[in-house]
């Protein structure tokens, strides 16, 4: 595999999958002997751990309409990552993907409703 366009960034789990199903298919349209195992190998178990994530039920309409509804809340990349990867469901699920949770958010209120934002925007995760 060769990087042809060179970005610098964080991708979500919802693009890692589709990505790999994209390579899935690829691989799929190769012939026998021409497949990797080893890749055959990481993208099956990637792709294992990634459909019993909220991953699964993402699409990028829904990641695009999260992301500047949560420009109030002055999350890092990071932290706007792990809650769109993560989807966390309650106050306790923010606090841990957040740093500094007491100081940036004083007000149980407002992280109640980053939680209401995240479960408007995005489905709910699989259940297990």
């Amino acid at each position: 595999m060769e990087v042809l366009k060179q970005r610098v960034t964080m991708l979500t789990n919802q693009e890692v999958l589709s990505f790999l199903n994209e390579v899935k298919k690829e691989e799929n349209s190769k012939q026998h002997g021409d497949r990797c195992k080893m890749l055959a190998t990481v993208v099956y178990e990637t792709k294992k751990y990634l459909n019993a994530s909220p991953a699964v039920t993402q699409n990028e309409a829904v990641i695009c309409e999260l992301i500047p509804k949560l420009a109030p809340f002055k999350l890092t990349g990071a932290e706007t990552l792990q809650v769109i990867n993560l989807r966390p469901a309650n106050t306790t699920d923010v606090q841990l993907l957040i740093e500094e949770t007491e100081e940036r958010f004083p007000l149980e209120d407002e992280l109640e409703k980053l939680v209401t934002t995240v479960s408007e925007c995005l489905p709910p995760p699989p259940k297990r």
